[in-house]
């Protein structure tokens, strides 16, 4: 793993200086933390103030399909929007993704939305597979791998016993929820059932405004700005949590990032970041740190641990990649401006500037990043914006599919096996020497069609396509205007990035 690491690391420095652009995860780049999230006002202020009225009105009604949130795992990718949806992208392989007919997709390069959570105000994700999410109404949800099974998911769920939450950390055994009084609960994860253990109170705490975790460590970082530490574990089936120890020697702190057991970072209020090394001989009753500055010409506003490096987001909107070394140096990431937030993923990373545009770079062989594989090495050097999401809805309803839309080639194509279900038809498959023939049944009529072919049979009368029809992620994708020619209404939203059909 080291030595996979040091490779990667070369590619992003080599990256840095010929293309004046950067290119095990951490828990701190996935957990909520003050400032991840946008507000309208910060999205609407990213707009120029010489856009006409029309322009103006777009970027109002598109605020919803703004993304406030990131979060990177290992492999994979998850956002939330303005508009509370979450959505998933890259590895699905042990179903991480939280969508259903997990066995059918092994990768997704394309934002999916899981179209059966609420709407959420913030995320957080264990790095391996396995998500939360807490909802406007204070409750948790969960989704993703399922602990003893392969290739299984669990779509999301809500969690029983918590509400009043505003914020989540979570890692493979164990969970952890702020409440809006500023407590903090404690639950824990069955292994071999997934299922979710009652939750306890942490004693010891109060007025907390941001939870991190890391390893079997837990983080708390009070209103005053102090940052508390303790353990947890389990035994005979019962969560066992250490008594909370606030860590002496750090200054007041507005935002802490965990990038391992012993090791955090921190922003104060004046924007300096600090990087601190729990000491070994420490003992439980009180916990020093050997402190150190890092980068301090830079005004920071938030700060992303991960094994190796951290990314520091300064308050112009920079993105600074610190190779995590003592008295190491930075370099700016090209091609980012006015970013807002970002998250620091084990061998990828993303970035949301302040009108909600997603930008992944790194590691890409699982369409992590958010666009298909495009190079020999499956590296993505510079950031590249996600692929656009497209939210599908039919007959007035979400479209609970496993597949997501895709622009190609300025042409809406959809899963049509999905998309014939909801409207009451079917799709079927044969195959022959020739290749293989699908057929689309929609009330009382018949379309035939082939892969790769930009011609269709309806009812035996040959029609043309806007594209040809296409395998993504081993879904059959249709241009959506085939539905037209179904007679049912097909309408495109360009602002919402919305597609709506109604069945005739």
């Amino acid at each position: 793993m080291i030595m996979k690491y040091s490779r990667f690391m070369q590619g992003v420095l080599l990256s840095a200086v010929v293309m004046a652009a950067v290119s095990p995860h951490t828990l701190a780049a996935a957990s909520t933390q003050p400032g991840d999230r946008m507000d309208s006002a910060t999205l609407l202020s990213a707009s120029s103030s010489a856009e006409s009225p029309a322009a103006s009105a777009s970027s109002t009604a598109a605020l919803g399909t703004a993304f406030v949130q990131v979060a990177a795992g290992n492999y994979y990718s998850v956002g939330l929007r303005a508009d509370g949806s979450v959505w998933t992208w890259g590895r699905n392989l042990l179903g991480e993704l939280g969508i259903p007919d997990t066995t059918a997709v092994s990768s997704m390069a394309a934002p999916v939305r899981l179209s059966t959570l609420p709407p959420l105000n913030s995320i957080a994700t264990d790095g391996y597979g396995y998500q939360l999410g807490v909802a406007r109404d204070g409750t948790v949800w969960e989704w993703g791998s399922r602990p003893g099974y392969v290739r299984e998911t669990q779509v999301p769920r809500a969690l029983p016993g918590l509400s009043g939450i505003s914020q989540v950390t979570t890692l493979q055994k164990y969970s952890f929820g702020l409440g809006s009084d500023g407590s903090v609960k404690a639950w824990m994860r069955d292994q071999k059932r997934g299922d979710s253990g009652p939750p306890i109170s942490v004693n010891g705490l109060k007025n907390i405004v941001q939870l991190q975790s890391a390893s079997d460590f837990i983080y708390a970082l009070d209103s005053a700005g102090s940052v508390w530490r303790f353990t947890v574990n389990t035994s005979e089936n019962q969560l066992h949590l250490s008594v909370p120890v606030r860590i002496q020697g750090l200054p007041a702190l507005k935002q802490i990032s965990t990038q391992h057991a012993y090791d955090a970072y921190g922003v104060d209020s004046s924007g300096k970041v600090w990087k601190w090394s729990i000491q070994a001989s420490s003992g439980t009753a009180k916990l020093y740190v050997k402190l150190v500055s890092i980068q301090p010409s830079l005004q920071v506003r938030n700060v992303y641990a991960s094994p190796g490096y951290a990314l520091l987001v300064t308050r112009q909107g920079e993105v600074w990649m610190y190779d995590g070394k003592p008295g190491g140096s930075a370099i700016k990431v090209k091609g980012l401006q006015r970013i807002a937030s970002a998250a620091a993923g084990d061998t990828h990373r993303l970035a949301v500037d302040a009108k909600g545009q997603v930008y992944g770079w790194g590691a890409n062989n699982w369409n992590e990043v958010g666009v298909p594989r495009n190079t020999g090495d499956g590296m993505e050097y510079a950031p590249v914006p996600i692929q656009r999401p497209i939210t599908i809805r039919i007959n007035g309803s979400l479209l609970p599919a496993s597949f997501p839309a895709v622009n190609k080639n300025n042409s809406i194509i959809v899963p049509v096996k999905s998309v014939a279900k909801e409207l009451g038809g079917s799709l079927e498959a044969s195959s022959d020497q020739a290749g293989t023939t699908y057929r689309l049944q929609y009330g009382q009529t018949t379309v035939t069609f082939r892969s790769g072919s930009a011609e269709a049979a309806i009812q035996g009368r040959s029609i043309a396509l806007s594209g040809p029809v296409s395998m993504i992620n081993g879904a059959v994708m249709v241009p959506a205007s085939l539905f037209k020619q179904l007679g049912c209404q097909v309408d495109w939203n360009p602002n919402l990035a919305e597609l709506s059909i109604q069945g005739k």
